[in-house]
């Protein structure tokens, strides 16, 4: 995961145990997931661009 990506998963960690409301709680758990499988997403589309970039029997 990048720097960026884990920065943001810590702050939402901890405005997550800051949250009096179960909803609020519950929110900030589910964008945690969302930050973790977009970043999972962005590695997968990078390696596939790579993949197709260096198939050389499209060259």
């Amino acid at each position: 995961m990048s720097k960026e990506n884990i920065w943001l998963v810590e702050q939402v960690k901890a405005l997550a145990k800051k949250q009096n409301e179960y909803e609020d709680r519950a929110f900030l758990y589910a964008l945690q997931t969302v930050i973790k499988e977009q970043q999972k997403r962005s590695e997968q589309i990078q390696s596939e661009l790579d993949g197709r970039l260096w198939n050389h029997t499209n060259w």
